[in-house]
C-alpha cells in the first residue's frame, strides 16, 4: 500500500495553463482537396517526431475543428514549420471558421502539396494512422519528402510559450 493519498480531480484550466509552460514550435498543417479551391491550413503546436524507421510524425486534431472530417480523411498533408516572422499567418490559420489558404500564403511542392511560402522547413506526409484521444484525434503521417535550410543559415523559428508567440533560435 502507498502512503500517498489518491489524487483529486485535476482542473482543466489549471492543466491547460501548466501545459502552456512547455515551449513548442508552431506549424501549419495543410492539404489540398478539389484543386485550388480546396486548399486548407490549420495552425498547430502539437507536432512531434514519433519514429525514424519508418519516419513518422504526429499532430493532434481537435475533434470540434471546422474541417475535422476533411483533415481526418486527407490521404496526404504537408507541415510547414513557421519562421519567427510568420506570426500573422499562425494567427490567421489558428482562427476558427474559414481555413482556406490564401494564394498569397502558399506555394506547391514538387509533389503538389500546398505549403506556407517562406516557411522555415516543410514536411510532406502520407497519412499512416489516426487514433482517437479524448477531445482530439492523433494523426500520424509517414514522411514522404522534406525541405529544410542548410546548416549555415541563421535560423529563427516561431515558438509558443505561456500563451504567447516567441522567437526560438539565434
Amino acid at each position: 500500500m502507498s502512503d500517498n493519498p489518491p489524487a483529486g480531480p485535476v482542473d482543466q484550466t489549471a492543466f491547460r495553463k501548466l501545459m502552456g509552460l512547455f515551449a513548442t514550435g508552431v506549424c501549419v498543417i495543410s492539404f489540398s482537396k478539389e484543386g485550388e479551391a480546396g486548399i486548407s491550413g490549420m495552425t498547430v503546436n502539437s507536432l512531434v517526431s514519433v519514429s525514424l524507421d519508418p519516419m513518422l510524425v504526429c499532430w493532434s486534431l481537435q475533434n470540434s475543428a471546422s474541417q475535422y472530417e476533411e483533415y481526418l480523411e486527407a490521404e496526404e498533408f504537408a507541415i510547414s514549420i513557421l519562421a519567427d516572422d510568420q506570426q500573422a499567418l499562425a494567427r490567421r490559420y489558428a482562427a476558427r471558421g474559414d481555413t482556406a489558404l490564401s494564394s498569397a500564403d502558399f506555394s506547391r511542392t514538387k509533389r503538389g502539396l500546398p505549403v506556407i511560402r517562406d516557411a522555415l522547413a516543410t514536411i510532406e506526409c502520407k497519412r499512416w494512422a489516426a487514433y482517437p484521444a479524448g477531445d482530439h484525434t492523433m494523426i500520424l503521417g509517414e514522411v514522404q519528402a522534406m525541405e529544410a535550410p542548410g546548416s549555415d543559415v541563421e535560423l529563427r523559428a516561431l515558438g509558443f510559450f505561456g500563451g504567447r508567440f516567441l522567437t526560438i533560435g539565434a
